[in-house]
């Protein structure tokens, strides 16, 4: 039997865990799958160890794997498949497929289209992700986006990270004080993350920049059609491997 098991990363906060249920809720009632679960890398009582058993103990041999990630980096390449590994070392009939982040997909940077639509085209507009020193995909995605995203909306976009070689820290040194800068902070809901680049802004405020930040992505359910998308191309990929 196939299942759906989407894995977050999880957060501190409690109320934030519990917008993601709703929102994995949400993209769940578009799926025919009997056993659907959300799993969080960093929460002990529910996280991906427990999460597989339980939903092999419901009768799944076939995993169809969601990162609920924006771009692929250590979580999704290597997280993941070794808490998967892990288990599944005991089961060896039962396999699993992931499928890919989502970040990039038009459904979702629409939704940062809309956030930064009122903004001026002569104000730069940092559009910050986490970034990942190790891994250079996130980097290169992000910015076809925004590339993208430029030709739609006709904006000064710029792409950065928090980590990585698009330190949004570098990008804000070459830009010219005397322009209004707005940050984008491309998350998914606001936590500690956001904060610190709030944090890491603030002697570029007080340097004298115009700094203005805006809201997250905040888990909007628009999202869930990428999502959607991303486990679809999984199916087809499988059905494509399958038939070759």
């Amino acid at each position: 039997m196939r299942g759906i098991i989407y894995i977050a990363h999880g957060s501190k906060m409690p109320d934030k865990n519990q917008l993601f249920r709703e929102f994995v809720n949400h993209i769940m009632q578009s799926r025919r799958e009997k056993v659907q679960h959300l799993a969080f890398l960093e929460k002990d009582d529910e996280n991906v160890p427990i999460i597989t058993r339980r939903m092999i103990d419901l009768g799944v041999t076939d995993f169809l794997v969601m990162p609920m990630l924006l771009f692929p980096a250590m979580h999704a390449r290597e997280d993941i498949p070794a808490q998967l590994d892990e288990v599944l070392v005991d089961y060896p009939h039962i396999s699993y497929r992931i499928a890919d982040c989502f970040g990039d997909e038009p459904s979702v940077y629409r939704i940062c289209e809309r956030i930064i639509a009122r903004f001026k085209n002569d104000e730069s507009i940092l559009i910050t992700a986490h970034g990942n020193k190790r891994f250079a995909e996130p980097d290169v995605r992000l910015t076809d986006m925004v590339t993208r995203m430029k030709e739609e909306t006709g904006q000064d976009l710029v792409p950065a990270m928090l980590y990585g070689a698009l330190s949004f820290e570098e990008k804000l040194k070459q830009m010219d004080k005397s322009k209004k800068i707005v940050i984008m902070p491309y998350f998914l809901f606001d936590g500690h993350l956001v904060r610190k680049i709030k944090r890491l802004s603030k002697p570029f405020i007080e340097a004298g920049y115009d700094i203005t930040f805006t809201d997250t992505l905040d888990l909007d359910f628009g999202m869930a059609e990428g999502v959607l998308n991303k486990i679809s191309e999984l199916e087809e990929q499988a059905y494509v491997s399958s038939h070759a």
